[in-house]
């Protein structure tokens, strides 16, 4: 029992210590961090740009994109939600948590199986150069 109660306090440990690296950012929080900024980040193995405007239009584009995608976003509840269904179409909400990694100056998008870290830019801004 002692063997395998060290190991498991070790592991208890190391996640405690990381989840205690990660804040989960407030809803008022997220609200000014995003809205009218532009992040980058890495998303599904690119390197990636997304802008918030102050009207609920987001644009995303992956380097290599000629042209942004256009979707909605909204933020309650703790949480950044998106509808990339067109904006014309009824809105189909996936929503995100936010948390902060202070010692690493890094924010998360943090869902079930997905997490996609992001740092904040300035203004609008969706050039690679």
């Amino acid at each position: 029992m002692f063997k395998t109660f060290l190991p498991a306090c070790a592991v208890m440990s190391a996640y405690a210590t990381f989840a205690a690296a990660e804040q989960p950012l407030s809803t008022e929080e997220i609200i000014d961090l995003l809205t009218g900024k532009t992040i980058e980040g890495l998303h599904f193995d690119s390197h990636t740009r997304q802008y918030f405007s102050e009207s609920g239009l987001t644009l995303w584009i992956k380097q290599g994109d000629a042209a942004p995608s256009e979707a909605r976003y909204k933020i309650e509840d703790g949480q950044y939600c998106s509808s990339w269904s067109g904006l014309w179409n009824t809105p189909e909400w996936g929503c995100y948590a936010i948390v902060k990694d202070a010692e690493q100056g890094l924010y998360y998008f943090h869902g079930e199986n997905f997490r996609a870290p992001f740092i904040i830019g300035r203004g609008f801004d969706l050039s690679f150069d």
